[in-house]
């Protein structure tokens, strides 16, 4: 049996995914790209918790990171 499906290739539907994140926690994302994507939904939008989250998996102190996250 076989199945065919019509799709552009290249063209992706936006999801309510893609949105969810801030640009914290993209920028985040950017510069650790090994974190978890729901843990940092789940802080929200407030960088001094992106800040936390992220100190607790690298050695970086939280000041730093959050001064990284707040710039533009």
């Amino acid at each position: 049996m076989a199945v065919s499906a019509v799709s552009e290739p290249g063209v992706r539907q936006a999801t309510a995914r893609a949105q969810d994140l801030c640009p914290a926690a993209v920028r985040a994302m950017v510069i650790w790209p090994r974190l978890d994507r729901r843990a940092l939904a789940r802080c929200g939008c407030d960088s001094a918790r992106i800040a936390k989250y992220v100190s607790r998996r690298t050695r970086m102190p939280a000041r730093s990171i959050e001064a990284l996250l707040n710039r533009s």
